[in-house]
């Protein structure tokens, strides 16, 4: 079995979430290689960026090639991004005329003119991974003509899979409802996490960022992640005030690329001696600063999966999030984390007051929240679950006269 996997992101290049579930899916293969009757190979294209080389053999099976592309205009991302899926399409019909394909894997409307031009051209079955949608983004709406764009690509590529992949039951109802994607059509292989890297933070790291952010014990709170008004961070802040009522010396650390946005709302809120606004910071940091707060708070208003509050359980923190989503699915209130009400200040302030008061039952969660990370989100198990679908959808190709 021969497959050819495109993806917009892969280390160095990860924005997102794609780039760290496709680098972890990819890392999970590897370690099924030797394991894995009949054996497969798989060709990885992704845009190259900085000096990441062209050329890289992950194992004996699996490569990656990166592909050089134009630079995205931001002033028109949708052109920008389809034009550029011309170069991954010119790439892999040069690797399909040396050996060709069984199946084609992308992911989202990034790489999905990619996958719909091979799939005609090649005559072999397309899969996708469908991490979130337009429409999902933006609560139902489509703002711009951006937006349409990027949904009607999505349809298409439903339309064109021959199996969908989605992480959550949360998305295929997504897709069932915007696309009308029959459910037979799509299975459900959840993200994961690897736990080995966040349990090993020294304690004297964990010291160091105490003594920086709570040098007279204050209580913490982190979030991490994309700073967009999907992901809720406005509602967090504007529940700090209510939050510092009860825990006056709580303090709240917030990390994501550009998050020096938010300033003028903490300054608006009156809580700037409350709030360290981090910026990007690398996955070190972020994994002892899960092991150094009391809590991360993911109070999200849109959310396919969520991965962070997968990789705070891996690292032992207690997590509060939305009940939205994957996030639902992920954190099982009371028992792995607590939950609270969509865009409501006064549910994330109860969430925080309940985990400082009970301590004893905040550790229990986070006990059990550990076991079913490491049970549930293994990303071998993963892996081999995608092997076994792509063997299933390779098998049924032979018996379509197509």
């Amino acid at each position: 079995m021969r497959l050819l996997f495109i993806s917009w992101e892969y280390p160095p290049n990860v924005v997102g979430g794609i780039g760290r579930h496709v680098s972890e899916l990819v890392r999970a293969f590897i370690a099924l290689t030797d394991e894995t009757t009949p054996p497969f190979h798989l060709d990885l294209l992704t845009p190259r960026t900085g000096n990441a080389p062209h050329l890289e053999e992950l194992s004996e099976s699996i490569t990656v090639h990166r592909v050089e592309t134009p630079s995205v205009n931001p002033l028109d991302l949708f052109n920008s991004v389809v034009d550029n899926n011309r170069y991954l399409v010119s790439k892999a019909m040069e690797l399909h005329d040396n050996n060709p394909y069984s199946l084609i894997h992308v992911h989202d409307w990034l790489t999905a003119s990619a996958g719909i031009e091979l799939k005609h051209a090649w005559r072999i079955p397309l899969v996708t991974t469908i991490h979130a949608t337009e429409r999902g983004r933006h609560q139902s709406h489509l703002p711009s003509e951006t937006s349409r764009n990027i949904n009607q690509l999505e349809w298409q590529v439903c339309f064109e899979s021959w199996r969908l992949i989605v992480c959550s039951s949360y998305m295929a109802g997504e897709l069932r409802r915007f696309f009308d994607v029959p459910l037979d059509k799509v299975t459900l292989i959840p993200n994961g996490v690897d736990v080995t890297p966040f349990q090993a933070c020294p304690e004297e790291r964990v010291r160091e960022l105490k003594a920086r952010f709570a040098p007279n014990g204050e209580k913490l709170l982190f979030y991490i992640g994309r700073i967009t008004p999907e992901k809720g961070v406005q509602v967090l802040l504007q529940a700090l005030p209510a939050i510092r009522e009860k825990h006056p010396d709580l303090r709240l650390i917030v990390a994501g690329r550009n998050s020096e946005q938010l300033q003028p709302l903490v300054d608006e809120l009156g809580i700037g001696e409350a709030v360290e606004l981090l910026g990007f910071i690398d996955s070190q940091t972020r994994d002892c600063l899960y092991r150094s707060v009391d809590a991360a708070v993911f109070p999200s208003l849109y959310e396919p999966f969520g991965i962070v509050a997968l990789e705070a359980m891996a690292a032992g923190c207690s997590v509060i999030a939305s009940e939205v989503g994957g996030l639902a699915e992920v954190v099982d209130h009371r028992r792995t984390g607590l939950t609270v009400r969509v865009n409501d200040t006064q549910s994330i302030a109860w969430a925080v007051d309940q985990l400082l008061t009970d301590p004893l039952q905040a550790q229990a969660m986070r006990a059990r929240a550990l076991q079913e990370v490491t049970r549930s989100y293994n990303w071998v198990t993963i892996a081999a679950s995608t092997l076994n679908m792509y063997r299933s959808v390779v098998a049924e190709r032979q018996d379509v006269n197509w």
